[in-house]
């Protein structure tokens, strides 16, 4: 028994002893976790090392005071390796010292893409991937959120400067602008950079727009300051997005309700890990490596998988029969490893020796009462993909993604002073309908009901203004296009379809054919018409529904909110399909020019059409020019609705109310009395020759028919004396004229003539 505890004794004792550094701040108050992640790594593979009769010892050199200094003596310790130095800085001079004397050394922190030289840094790896990295992680996240400009805020030193740096290079190769970039003194112990220099970075953000924020800080102290005069300048709440760095994403005490919904991007750190949980409960609730009582600090991941990573590759060398004391072998052999560590698949590149795998995970600041970052989603950066697990609560507490521009409002007096000019055109319009219907029966050859249609279809065009006046609200973009593209059917498809009824009668009247035209028939045109319009508009809500965006003002920094579809398609398929209407206007306009004036649109209707085709060769490529100024885009829209509904209405219909209203006319459709109608039994005579003419029985029928009769022996009469045509009144209301045959179309001057010699009923 005492022979087997002298040989084991014996055996512990004549352990070699391998040597490991480790160099970091001991001044900051991460450190006791960094260092404890590094022992707890030691501890596990320890007994793999006792089996080979090895034993290892961590040595500590601080980095406080002087990066060369420490280096010096790290060497003089004889070490195998060093984990560390922490961050870019001090590797950037530590790490020169360690490569000429042929030291691996596995930092941690350092982000710095400088540390990437292998011709100045032979000997430098990092477990943390560089800025490069993280930089193109925070564009990727940008572009997925859909910012195209972004401001920088860093620390005057070098971990904030290279970022800062990178970002812009990084920026410009990738379409997205970094408006300005500001800088500010870190805070060194109790020395605080003063409120002058804060308020300068503010005034230039301020000056600049800035809406998202990239906050390249080296500590969280530093951030919390920057955030606490970022509140006194507004520029902490909603509307805005602060982004930080790894530095401030070992935020812990982000206790301020006012931090709530900032962002970070931090290297994937393992967690929801069970390596993770172990780790982290190993270190919480260590009396030694976190006596403070602070909650886990993400870098004594990368620690336990730096220290990992060089004992792995110890033993990979010592097992492999290599000479342990060449460093080179130990180099060779870390670049070559491949592991599953706390912070997921390490690796390193052969010549850099730069992280691979770089996944970083994409934090926010959601738990106040825990005060540090809670993991949303991933981004990698290899790939530029965004996955977000959870749904962002950006800054006051919104889950609305914000604009990258200062969002402002349409001019509350120019959306009042469009409100009272279309207000007062629905007036115009009500009074017009008004007029319609208590004077129904002297619009009767009108089709009043048609009329009226007309009218619907101009409100619905007011009403469409009216919607786009407020601040834009998802409904309310949808809302937008039915209500204007239903309007302008209901309207122009109307007025197109009665004319047409009209041009059809007096067609086929030459023709000697009896039609009939109800409004039956004339509604199921104008249905059709409406109809055609919902299916593309349905089309359109469905697959792509315009959406609230903020759309930036041209070189000013500011955006409008307006409506916006992914594709511009379904807006060109909008407006050029309404000039398929113009031009069924200007056919049936020509086709209805000689009809007699009481039926005869063709004047009012060339004249909407002029003014029509006017605005939209104005207004529609100027929509489209203007795009990048809201407002001026809004005015000509809403001027261009007025316009195109007034002048319509106004030309149909004002100068026949106005006879009404002023007592020149009494009757719309008749330059005799109404009873005259009833009085005039016989046929006029032209020219000296009277033609007896015959009336069917055309009582009044549902759909308001007019019949056109002509007898055999009437038609050998007019062709044998080539007799000019004739019209006939009748007592019938529903009727209006009844034309009895001829070889031509009644014409206007026909009936000037007509009136000068006998009034007739028309």
């Amino acid at each position: 028994m005492i022979f087997s505890l002298l040989l084991i004794l014996g055996g512990v004792l004549s352990l070699e002893e391998l040597r490991l550094g480790f160099m970091a701040p001991q001044g900051d108050p991460e450190y006791t976790q960094y260092e404890g992640a590094a022992l707890i790594a030691i501890q596990e593979l320890q007994p793999q090392f006792t089996q080979l009769n090895y034993e290892i010892k961590m040595v500590n050199v601080s980095s406080d005071l002087d990066a060369v200094i420490a280096a010096i003596e790290m060497k003089d310790l004889n070490v195998s390796g060093v984990v560390g130095p922490a961050y870019t800085g001090d590797s950037s001079v530590s790490c020169l010292i360690f490569g000429s004397y042929k030291v691996p050394s596995v930092s941690f922190y350092a982000t710095g893409t400088e540390l990437s030289d292998s011709g100045k840094y032979p000997y430098f790896n990092r477990v943390m991937p560089d800025d490069l990295l993280q930089v193109r992680a925070i564009l990727a996240l940008a572009k997925h959120l859909g910012w195209e400009r972004i401001s920088c805020v860093h620390t005057n030193e070098d971990y904030g400067i290279g970022g800062a740096n990178i970002l812009v290079r990084e920026a410009n190769n990738n379409a997205v602008t970094v408006n300005t970039i500001q800088s500010v003194d870190p805070i060194d112990g109790d020395v605080v950079p003063s409120d002058e220099a804060y308020d300068r970075v503010f005034n230039n953000l301020e000056a600049a727009k800035a809406r998202v924020i990239v906050a390249y800080a080296i500590f969280p102290n530093d951030c919390t300051n920057l955030w606490t005069h970022a509140k006194r300048r507004g520029f902490l709440g909603e509307g805005f997005t602060w982004i930080v760095t790894d530095g401030c994403a070992e935020l812990t005490n982000g206790n301020n309700e006012d931090f709530k919904g900032v962002l970070a991007v931090f290297p994937n750190y393992g967690l929801g890990g069970e390596k993770l949980k172990a780790l982290e409960n190993q270190i919480v609730n260590s009396n030694v490596y976190n006596a403070d009582g602070n909650s886990y600090f993400k870098g004594a991941s990368f620690s336990y998988d730096a220290t990992y990573s060089l004992l792995l590759s110890f033993l990979k060398v010592i097992n492999g029969g290599l000479n342990i004391w060449d460093t080179k072998n130990i180099l060779d052999t870390l670049r070559s490893n491949e592991f599953e560590g706390v912070t997921g698949k390490v690796g390193f590149d052969a010549e850099t020796g730069d992280r691979l795998y770089g996944v970083f995970s994409l934090l926010n600041l959601i738990n106040i009462t825990k005060g540090s970052f809670d993991k949303i989603g991933e981004i990698n950066p290899q790939t530029w993909e965004v996955n977000i697990s959870t749904p962002i609560t950006f800054l006051g507490d919104t889950h609305h993604v914000p604009s990258d521009y200062e969002v402002v409002e349409y001019s509350i007096v120019l959306n009042a002073v469009l409100g009272a000019i279309t207000g007062v055109c629905v007036l115009f319009v009500l009074f017009i309908c008004v007029v319609i219907v208590s004077q129904w029966r002297k619009f009767r050859y009108s089709s009043p009901l048609f009329c009226i249609l007309i009218i619907l279809g101009a409100l619905l065009g007011y009403a469409s203004i009216f919607v786009l006046l407020p601040s834009p609200t998802q409904n309310l973009c949808s809302s937008f296009p039915w209500l204007l593209g239903i309007g302008y059917v209901i309207m122009f498809g109307t007025l197109f379809t009665k004319t047409w009824r009209t041009w059809r009668l007096f067609a086929n009247a030459r023709k000697f054919k009896i039609i009939r035209i109800s409004n039956k028939m004339m509604f199921t045109v104008v249905g059709s018409f409406v109809l055609l319009e919902s299916v593309f508009m349905i089309l359109w809500t469905t697959v792509d529904r315009p959406e609230v965006l903020a759309e930036p003002i041209y070189k000013s920094g500011q955006a409008q909110l307006q409506c916006s579809s992914d594709s511009m398609a379904w807006w060109f398929v909008f407006v050029f399909y309404k000039v398929f209407y113009v031009v069924i206007g200007v056919f049936l306009a020509f086709k209805t020019r000689d009809v007699v004036d009481s039926l005869n649109e063709s004047k009012p209707i060339t004249l909407s059409l002029y003014n029509l085709t006017f605005v939209m060769l104005i207004a529609i490529p100027l929509g489209f020019i203007l795009r990048d100024y809201p407002t001026a885009v809004m005015v000509i829209e809403v001027v261009a609705i007025l316009l195109s509904f007034t002048a319509t209405v106004g030309l149909l219909f004002l100068p026949k109310v106005w006879k009404i209203v002023s007592g020149q006319q009494h009757s719309m459709d008749s330059h005799g009395s109404s009873d005259s109608m009833g009085r005039n039994s016989s046929a006029r005579s032209y020219n000296g020759t009277t033609t007896d003419m015959k009336m069917e029985s055309m009582g009044r029928k549902s759909g308001q028919a007019v019949s056109v009769s002509v007898s055999n022996t009437q038609q050998q009469q007019q062709t044998q004396q080539s007799q000019e045509p004739t019209y006939v009144s009748t007592n019938d209301p529903t009727l209006g004229i009844v034309y009895n045959g001829g070889e031509s179309l009644p014409t206007s001057s026909i009936v000037r003539q007509q009136k000068s010699q006998n009034p007739l009923n028309v």
